[in-house]
């Protein structure tokens, strides 16, 4: 549903002087409210000129376009490493490389459960919550946390760290009995050094990436200061003033 600007907060002349242009916010028939939305209150110039951020730029004057593939290329590679992570995003993990941690994190039967039975909760374990606790925990006291849940028998006996992670675990699995919440834990211990040196490999290979997105950025945009002063020479700047100086 669209909005309409009600609410007048600064405004200034527009360029042919019969109207003016505005900045406020909006409502629409839901009482939704929308900030910083501007208008061209004018016939005439809304006929001519678009409104551009930090001015008015005449209605046909194009966006800056550079090489059509070298912006497919930015941009794909732009979405791997904004999503790039060295858990949750292992989908972008070069395929050696997936298939080298997928091997040494999870054992022989976790990835018969994965295949056959299509079953992804140890895959989501490996990659990503016992990751996240290797994070924030040290080995130490993973090791302790661990002892503990060898221990016990219910969940109520856990102390410290262990009844902290099982709360955490039920929260996200809703189970706090004593076997589910071990599993992770045992899975953190035995992959924590892997889960270190993946971290490294991951930094060095996201800085590979960034240097070629680079790459792909000045490819694309070499031609931008020259775009720029031409824009520049089409702006209209605006010098809006708040309602009760204009």
């Amino acid at each position: 549903m669209s909005y309409e600007l009600d609410r007048v907060e600064k405004e200034c002349p527009c360029p042919c002087g019969k109207g003016r242009i505005v900045y406020g916010s909006g409502s629409n028939d839901w009482n939704q409210v929308r900030e910083g939305m501007s208008e061209i209150w004018c016939g005439e110039c809304a006929k001519k000129y678009r409104l551009a951020g930090d001015g008015l730029l005449p209605i046909d004057f194009p966006e800056y376009s550079g090489d059509e593939q070298v912006k497919e290329k930015m941009q794909a590679l732009e979405h791997v490493v904004s999503n790039y992570d060295g858990s949750r995003g292992f989908e972008y993990w070069p395929e050696e490389v997936r298939e080298k941690r997928l091997s040494t994190y999870l054992t022989d039967e976790e990835r018969d459960r994965v295949k056959k039975e299509r079953d992804r909760y140890p895959l989501y374990i490996a990659l990503t919550y016992a990751k996240e606790l290797c994070g924030q925990y040290s080995e130490e006291v993973l090791l302790d946390v661990n002892m503990q849940l060898i221990n016990a028998k219910f969940s109520t006996q856990l102390t410290g760290t262990a009844k902290e992670i099982a709360e955490r675990h039920k929260r996200f699995f809703n189970t706090i009995k004593i076997e589910n919440v071990k599993y992770p834990v045992q899975v953190a211990l035995r992959n924590y050094q892997k889960y270190q040196d993946a971290d490294l490999e991951d930094q060095q290979y996201l800085s590979e990436l960034k240097k070629e997105l680079d790459g792909y950025k000045k490819e694309y945009y070499k031609d931008y200061p020259a775009y720029r002063a031409k824009r520049e020479k089409a702006l209209i700047p605006l010098y809006l003033k708040d309602v009760e100086d204009a």
